[in-house]
């Protein structure tokens, strides 16, 4: 019985370590084929600004309030290139066979879930739901 005990033990040991070690190994993960944190930021800062060009700041009230609060979020994140931001969003939106419009849904969803797990943000149109039934 100890022999079973101590090789699940070993096993378990053994399986904790190369996870940690694989883990260690791996890329940083940045969004979008970022190269850096502020690459990161400045493609999520053009996303949020992309998608209020396109609202005209005229879409629901609290969509338009939580790309306010992704702006503020991002910006200051962005360093010395916010134009890289762009031309990477641009790079990605117009490619054969990618919709715009849905790039642009899951891109800021990406955003607003790296800000809140990532860096531990807490965006307060969160907070304040959506008003649908599920409220």
């Amino acid at each position: 019985m100890r022999w079973i005990v101590a090789g699940l033990v070993t096993l378990a040991l053994t399986l904790f370590a190369t996870v940690w070690w694989q883990g260690r190994a791996g890329p940083t993960g940045y969004l979008h084929d970022a190269t850096s944190a502020e690459a990161e930021a400045a493609y999520c800062l053009a996303v949020v600004e992309r998608i209020s060009e396109i609202t005209w700041g005229q879409g629901d009230p609290l969509l338009e309030t939580h790309l306010d609060e992704q702006v503020a979020f991002w910006r200051p994140r962005v360093g010395e290139r916010p134009g890289a931001g762009r031309v990477a969003l641009a790079r990605d939106s117009t490619a054969p066979g990618v919709n715009e419009g849905a790039h642009l849904h899951l891109a800021v969803q990406d955003c607003a879930l790296r800000a809140v797990s990532f860096y531990g943000h807490r965006f307060a149109s969160f907070d304040q739901g959506s008003g649908g039934p599920a409220d």
